[in-house]
């Protein structure tokens, strides 16, 4: 393993591995690095780093070069996957202790200030600029004389006076208006018996902050000038104290430190950069909250135990019993007593009343060094008398809830460990003995132990106490979720019984709702599924749902979703179980069922208005439900809440709710097709077939069966949508469901165009054609008559096509049915560019895209962008066509449709052959023929045929083409297929050597190209 890279900051910016620097390159590159190294552990913004570092005159190529530097750079320092390019910007993983001002903040927590000292080598960053990198500069450059400072205090507080003199005076130099300078020289000559210098210091540091800036010295410079006219004692070294007469005794009552602490390396930085510095004037108060086993206490303590150094004058620990199980919470005036008394103030001096005790308590830590652990408090009620009043002392406050309204310096709220430090935490309590667990098994162990320290404490210690388990025989215990908090308990350590101590400090309804979340369906919700679980109006569940996030009950992954941890899942369901009555709960999820059911229904009514007579029409529930008044709004919902519905429908379906599940699968049919959610599909569906067989509904057997063929055809999966289908027809005609059995046939059409079966697909298109004509349904008619001009342009008719394309347009149109309207024009375009007419195709399609992309439609936008790539190749526009063939690509990988893919693959294959980049083209052909012959697609396969011919013919391969184009002309007599039989003709002109034969596929060609109506040019 190579050694770690070590970056200095405070100084030239410079990196080392081992003892070898590495060169960092240019200014500007530098400059990147710098940006990265600022925010360690964080994406950092390209337009951040851009303005950094061209100073808010970028180039135009600036991104792009930025995107050099970043390559650069991770070559250079051979980062690999430890910088990355994310959504929001680079990022630069690293340990923060290979920072040279992470060691610096280490140091001088520890009071070992002279070795922070010497970590700087000059002017923090030299060299480089840019507002980001001044900003930092003048941070570390306040940080470095806050620790000059306090290094001249301890050589004042140590008799070091003459030291202490030279620095200073050097010092105020340097910084001629830093008054804590001239304040610290005051006190040293002073001691140094030289009190005329002392004031006259006094005047020089008065006269220069009234030239240079108009003002008068503050308050410290001017009151160590009084105290010095008045001769004070305290600033004589070792003065006594002249308030009590009391013997200081520090004390240290901190628990111990544990041995296996591991993470909350980020938690850490951050409150070691919250602590007080030399220049503070109040106390410092840190709150650390979180969810029961998280780790607060041992986070605190932890943190407590590494600054013991720097409050020398007592470390104290109170558990204020705020969640104990056998203890009731210490009431302030209480916890005043027990501090004060620890601290040996007598009892008849310590006040009756609150007031007067945390009046006193101030007193006592005034001027002193005091760490104050606060563990397990209730509220900031609880806390505040408590806390010191002056500067000097720090206060850590842990807590189950979020303290809001306690006046806090920081607050920490503490996560879930990471994932590796989760796995390092399990493999230090197991211990060496145990053979060395597979990292796969251990990380699903802490998984399951929701990474929190408490439970990945009590497994590793079962494991550890039971030789013949293995992790994996552990982790099969605790994937049963039903007995898991059972599993997660040790001796007298329970995460039950952790979890439990929270749910007694809730009230009635927080404790009602809080179960009633236990019986959700789904990995979290927002507040409107809340309030349908509990039958409350919304506003009124919002308020309870924030009383449990601050309790931390509940976690906010997102603002407005709400989601547990899932052991604090677990253990609402079990509260709910054994609480509330089976009719209660039943009652419960019938609600959220209903919520989810209507509320699908309006928002796929918003997108998809046109067909919402064909979907269920459930009743409204008695709750409110989202505004979702736009196509956008509605599918963002629907976006949010997909997996939640998938969920839902499988409660439905397995639970008792048939209707629900059916109804659900039905309604959310669109959405899921549009989206490209086909694999979900499959999955909705066949719950809701095996709900509508269990409920003997035939209809409903007949639509989950088309509904799975639909997305069998998406899938590319036609033989599998055709038995699906043929399964469907005679359960919708049994019940009647004329609506239903158009479906069958209309689905029917597409999945025998598809494969290759023309005139079934037609006869079929006919039929459905005929039952909507008879329920006067215009639009499922137009929809029939569009899909039926997309076969009669695979059969070469373009002018039947766009004569059928504008009837259906107009019917579309009339409607408001955006979506179906961008079928039409779609379709037309083709038929347009088939013919030759590129401008007017070029116009149909962009429309097209255009709505695809309004409507949040990816399958039909890439269909679209392929197509509209073959437009643009026509042009002579071969760059864009190859960009929108990219495009369209990525979406259709993404989405799994293999048709579509060999579709595109197959037309840009074609467009590179056009421009020279041969291996490339057959590469793409050869990937488009083993879609369409693995999916049965044989119009595709003619397509990738012709193409590979038309590009072995460019290469002069003339014998391979001549073979890929007979095979396509077989294939394209046997479908009917016009245009390709014309192309196979084409292609065998070009490639026979004889020249009678040649001519005679000429003619054919020209034939058929007339017959189709092509114009002379194309043929």
């Amino acid at each position: 393993m190579p050694d770690a890279l070590r970056y200095e900051l405070l100084g030239p910016l410079r990196c080392w591995r081992g003892d070898v620097e590495i060169g960092l390159g240019g200014v500007k590159q530098q400059t990147v690095l710098a940006m990265l190294l600022l925010e360690p552990n964080r994406p950092v913004a390209v337009d951040r780093i851009v303005r950094t570092v061209w100073d808010l005159r970028p180039p135009p190529s600036a991104t792009h070069v930025v995107q050099t530097y970043i390559s650069r750079l991770r070559a250079l320092l051979d980062l690999g996957r430890a910088l990355t390019s994310t959504d929001a910007g680079y990022l630069l993983r690293l340990d923060p202790a290979q920072l040279d001002t992470t060691l610096f903040d280490h140091h001088l927590a520890s009071g070992e200030i002279e070795a922070a000292l010497a970590l700087w080598r000059g002017e923090p960053l030299g060299g480089l600029s840019g507002e980001a990198i001044d900003l930092a500069r003048q941070r570390f450059t306040e940080q470095h004389l806050a620790a000059l400072e306090l290094r001249v205090k301890v050589d004042l507080d140590s008799g070091r006076h003459g030291e202490a003199i030279a620095e200073l005076s050097q010092l105020a130099k340097e910084y001629p208006l830093r008054e804590r300078l001239w304040a610290l020289l005051m006190l040293a000559l002073y001691r140094a018996d030289r009190q005329a210098e002392a004031l006259q210091t006094y005047a020089s540091a008065r006269a220069l902050l009234v030239e240079e800036l108009g003002v008068e010295p503050g308050a410290a410079l001017t009151s160590m000038h009084q105290r010095i006219l008045n001769a004070d004692p305290s600033l004589v070294l070792d003065a006594p104290a002249a308030t009590d007469s009391r013997k200081w005794t520090p004390r240290n009552d901190l628990p111990a430190d544990i041995a296996d602490f591991t993470g909350r390396e980020a938690e850490l930085q951050r409150m070691l950069a919250a602590l007080p510095t030399v220049q503070s004037r109040a106390p410092v108060v840190l709150a650390i909250d979180g969810m029961a086993g998280v780790g607060k206490s041992t986070l605190a303590v932890h943190v407590a135990h590494h600054l013991t150094g720097q409050y020398p004058d007592s470390q104290v620990f109170l558990d204020l019993h705020a969640h104990s199980e056998a203890r009731d919470p210490v009431e302030p005036q209480a916890a005043l007593d027990l501090l004060l008394r620890a601290f040996g103030v007598p009892g008849e001096e310590i006040p009756a009343d609150m007031d007067g005790r945390a009046a006193r308590w101030r007193a006592e830590l005034a001027g002193r060094r005091v760490l104050l652990v606060l563990d397990n408090a209730g509220s900031a009620a609880q806390v505040r008398p408590l806390l010191p009043g002056t500067a000097g002392c720090l206060t850590l406050v842990t807590s189950r809830r979020r303290l809001a309204d306690l006046d806090s310096t920081d607050v920490f709220s503490l996560e879930a460990l990471e994932p590796a430090d989760a796995a390092t935490l399990f493999g230090r309590i197991l211990g060496t003995q145990r053979d060395v667990a597979d990292p796969g098994d251990v990380a699903e162990v802490v998984g399951l132990c929701d990474r929190l320290p408490l439970a990945i404490r009590i497994a590793a210690a079962r494991l550890r106490a039971r030789p013949a388990w293995t992790v994996q025989h552990l982790a099969q215990r605790l994937r049963d979720r039903q007995s898991v908090l059972t599993e997660l308990a040790v001796g007298d350590r329970s995460v039950a019984a952790s979890l439990a101590l929270s749910y007694p400090q809730l009230t009635e309804a927080q404790q009602r709702l809080f179960r009633l979340l236990g019986l959700a369906i789904g990995q979290d919700f927002d507040a409107y599924l809340a309030a349908a679980a509990a039958g409350l109006p919304v506003g009124r569940t919002e308020r309870l749902l924030e009383d449990l996030l601050d309790a931390h009950l509940l976690q906010l992954p997102t603002p407005g979703r709400y989601r547990f941890h899932d052991l604090l899942f677990q253990y609402a369901h079990t509260a709910a179980l054994e609480t509330d009555p089976p009719a209660a709960r039943r009652d419960a999820i019938g609600r959220m069922l209903g919520h989810y059911v209507y509320t699908a229904t309006v928002a796929v009514d918003v997108i998809f208005p046109g067909t919402r007579h064909r979907r269920p029409r459930p009743a409204a529930p008695d709750g409110e439900i989202p505004p979702l008044d736009t196509a956008a709004a509605a599918r963002a919902w629907l976006d949010t809440e997909r997996q939640n519905l998938l969920a839902a429908t499988r409660q439905a379906a397995e639970h008792g709710w048939p209707t629900q599940a059916t109804d659900l699968a039905a309604t959310l049919r669109p959405y899921l097709e549009t989206g490209a959610h086909h694999l979900d599909s499959l999955a909705l569906h066949q719950l809701a077939l095996d709900a509508a067989h269990r409920a003997g509904n035939l209809a409903g057997q007949g639509t989950a069966l088309h509904n799975l063929a639909n997305a069998y055809w998406r899938l590319g999966r036609y033989d599998e949508a055709y038995d699906h289908l043929q399964q469907a027809l005679p359960k919708h005609r049994e019940a009647s469901d004329r609506q239903g059995e158009a479906g069958d046939l209309e689905t029917l059409g597409a999945t025998c165009y598809s494969l290759g079966r023309y005139n079934e697909a037609v006869d079929n298109y006919a039929q459905a054609a005929q039952i909507h004509r008879d329920a006067g349904d215009r639009l499922a008619e137009a929809t029939v008559l569009n899909n039926i001009g997309v076969i009669e342009e695979r059969r070469g008719r373009y002018r039947e096509v766009l004569v059928l394309c504008e009837q259906a347009l107009a019917i579309y149109q009339a409607a408001g049915d955006r979506s179906s309207e961008a079928h039409a024009l779609g379709n037309a375009g083709n038929a347009y560019w088939r013919l030759g007419r590129y401008d007017e195709a070029h116009d149909h399609l962009s429309q097209a895209l255009a709505i695809h992309r309004e409507s949040g439609d990816p399958s039909w936008e890439a269909h679209t962008l392929n197509n509209l790539g073959n437009v643009l190749a026509s042009l002579g526009r071969h760059d864009e066509a190859l960009d929108h063939c990219d495009q369209a690509l990525v979406i259709q990988r993404r989405s799994g449709e293999r048709a579509e893919e060999a579709a595109t693959l197959s037309d840009r294959g074609v467009i590179r052959g056009l421009l020279g980049r041969y291996q490339e083209s057959i590469e793409d052909l050869n990937h488009a023929l083993a879609i369409a012959r693995e999916i049965g697609d044989r119009g595709l396969e003619i397509q990738a045929l012709n193409g590979f011919g038309e590009t072995l013919n460019a290469m002069r391969r003339s014998d391979e083409a001549a073979i890929q184009h007979r095979a396509a002309l077989a294939l394209a007599i046997e479908l009917g297929d016009r245009q390709e039989q014309a192309r196979a003709h084409d292609g065998l002109a070009q490639a026979l050597s004889d020249g009678k034969a040649a001519e005679h596929q000429r003619r054919q060609a020209k034939e058929i190209y007339a017959d189709l109506g092509v114009p002379t040019h194309l043929r």
